[in-house]
């Protein structure tokens, strides 16, 4: 094989890795936003009975985080942002400084998961669990 069309393989196979990574992301934002909309009231600190934030926990989406967690996907191809001290801090969750992508769509991933398995189990406080949804989905999509 020569040389010349070894590079000309390098460079298909980055080409369609770059269009399935802009594909991954697209996916994973519109997902992110339809929940940031449902979880509109949630995020404004709207009062709420228990019975509307357990159909807020049935409508929110996952498809495309449970397949970025159980596929392999190029995460690194994606976006290589982690969650700097600043973006921590305007969403208020300390604890995520240095996260990466595929960190926070895991961590994201088994809240809602959890949520929706066990939102009916009152000694949950669903509406921190959901606060903490809207804050991760926040800062998921400035990190994509």
């Amino acid at each position: 094989m020569s040389v010349i069309k070894e590079i000309y393989d390098l460079a298909k196979d980055s080409a369609t890795l770059a269009t399935k990574a802009a594909a991954l992301k697209r996916a994973l934002k519109a997902e992110l936003k339809l929940n940031k909309k449902i979880l509109a009231d949630i995020s404004k600190s709207a009062p709420i009975d228990r019975e509307r934030r357990l159909l807020i926990i049935d409508m929110l989406e996952v498809a495309e985080l449970t397949a970025a967690v159980k596929y392999e996907m190029p995460y690194a191809a994606i976006s290589r942002k982690k969650v700097t001290p600043e973006l921590a801090e305007n969403h208020k969750i300390k604890r995520i400084v240095g996260y990466d992508l595929e960190t926070l769509i895991e961590a994201l991933y088994l809240m809602i998961s959890y949520l929706k398995k066990d939102g009916k189990n009152t000694q949950i406080d669903l509406n921190l669990r959901l606060i903490n949804v809207s804050k991760y989905s926040g800062v998921l999509l400035e990190v994509l």
